[in-house]
This record gives structure tokens, C-alpha cells and sequence, in this order.
């Protein structure tokens, strides 16, 4: 039969502290701890910060916590991005609309207005494929829900 080593005489160590907390002591080495625990309030103090270390240790995850939102950000979310994307849309459709009533009726050559029409369409064309790549790269981007 093996023998256990015998509780230590003499001061106990954060070691057996946390032993003790954890429990993982046989019943004489915690009985020494006990009564160690009895005669130094000392001990006792330790003891009472390494409990609320190992606490504090257990409350930690690793999951993110919800985001710090307010009442206002919902306010945003719901009212002002869609009514300012509404007011972009509309001024856009009025400005280009004028844009091309005046490009239209405009004294220059019909190659000028080839030309410029041409540009302008190309550019437009340019940008609805970015913004199409982006729009699909963004529905399978697998981090898109993470947190910073």
C-alpha cells in the first residue's frame, strides 16, 4: 500500500490553497488546512482572494457579449437609413432626369453627345458590377456576422 506524505507543519502555500478550493486534498491534508485556516485570519484573507479569483475566472467566455446598442441605433436602423435612401434615390432620379432634358436639347453635335452618352454609360455599367461583386461577396462572406 502506498503512503500518502503527511500534511506539512508549518505555514500552508497558495498551492494548497487552491488544492483546497479545488478539492483536491485528501481528508488529512484538508483537515490541516482547516485548522491552519482556524488560527490565521491571514490564511483566511488569501483564501477569500483566490475564491474570488477562481470565481471570477470561472464567469470568463469566450462568446461575445450583445453589442452595446441604444434605443437610437434602432431609431437609425428603421427610420433615418430608409428615408435617406429614399431621398438619394429620388434626388438622383431628378437630377439625372434634368441632366439629360438639358444634355437632349443641347446645341451640340451629335457625336459630342455620342461620345458623352457613351462615357456615361460605360462608368454606370462599371459601377453596377462592383457594386454587384461586393453585394455577393457579402452574402457568402462567412465572418459577416462577427463582432469587433
Amino acid at each position: 500500500m502506498e503512503q500518502q506524505p503527511s500534511p506539512r507543519a508549518g505555514s500552508v502555500g497558495p498551492d494548497d490553497l487552491m488544492r483546497y478550493l479545488d478539492g483536491e486534498m485528501t481528508p488529512e491534508e484538508r483537515d490541516h488546512v482547516d485548522s491552519e485556516l482556524a488560527q490565521s485570519t491571514e490564511l483566511n484573507r488569501e483564501l477569500a482572494k483566490y475564491r474570488s479569483l477562481k470565481e471570477d475566472v470561472q464567469g470568463l467566455t469566450f462568446r461575445a457579449g450583445p453589442p452595446n446598442r441604444s434605443v437610437w441605433d434602432d431609431v437609425n436602423r428603421k427610420l433615418n437609413r430608409p428615408m435617406g435612401f429614399a431621398f438619394l434615390v429620388a434626388g438622383l432620379v431628378i437630377w439625372l432626369t434634368y441632366g439629360t432634358f438639358l444634355f437632349a436639347t443641347s446645341t451640340a453635335s451629335r457625336w459630342e453627345k455620342l461620345g458623352t452618352a457613351a462615357i456615361a454609360i460605360g462608368m454606370l455599367q462599371l459601377l453596377a458590377s462592383v457594386v454587384w461583386d461586393r453585394y455577393r461577396d457579402w452574402q457568402t462572406d462567412p465572418y459577416k456576422s462577427v463582432h469587433r
